[in-house]
């Protein structure tokens, strides 16, 4: 499945790119992200944990990319078959349009349905998205509290 991010950051395009690549002083931020070690310079060893007992654990390798302002990366091992790029593009002074292309397969062929099926790929996703915009950008927002992933088992409200 193919999904596609853009989030914009009120930082100049140098500054967005250096605080964003460096993962380990926000990794903090996540909220469903149970590891996110850097074991190498370019590599990033990663789990989150999914509805119905879904753990993804994957390893996460840069990839070379001839554009300056992209990162690509892809995952070698795990459950989860995953490629991305990231692309930063500087729209004005001090705002920085970030966007995030990845593309995934979940190997478990239940896993995979329960995510064509609610999309809880794309909810953890726009919720760690929405994390680390808040936490870059001082925004008072209640980024702790997590949009339910599966609403539908969610408590109905009186």
């Amino acid at each position: 499945m193919l999904l596609q991010k853009t989030l914009h950051m009120s930082q100049s395009l140098a500054e967005c790119k250096a605080r964003l690549s460096s993962i380990q002083s926000y990794r903090r931020q996540f909220l469903m992200v149970t590891k996110a070690t850097v074991t190498s310079s370019k590599t990033v060893d990663f789990s989150f944990r999914g509805p119905l007992g879904f753990q993804d654990r994957t390893v996460l390798l840069a990839v070379d990319s001839e554009a300056p302002d992209e990162y690509a990366f892809e995952s070698v091992g795990g459950n989860m078959d995953l490629m991305g790029l990231v692309d930063f593009t500087e729209v004005r002074p001090q705002c920085t349009e970030v966007t995030l292309a990845v593309h995934y397969e979940i190997k478990s062929k239940l896993f995979a349905w329960v995510d064509r099926r609610f999309h809880f790929v794309d909810a953890f996703l726009n919720s760690e998205l929405r994390s680390i915009r808040a936490h870059f950008e001082g925004i008072a927002a209640p980024y702790a509290e997590q949009a339910p992933v599966l609403p539908m088992f969610e408590a109905a409200a009186a």
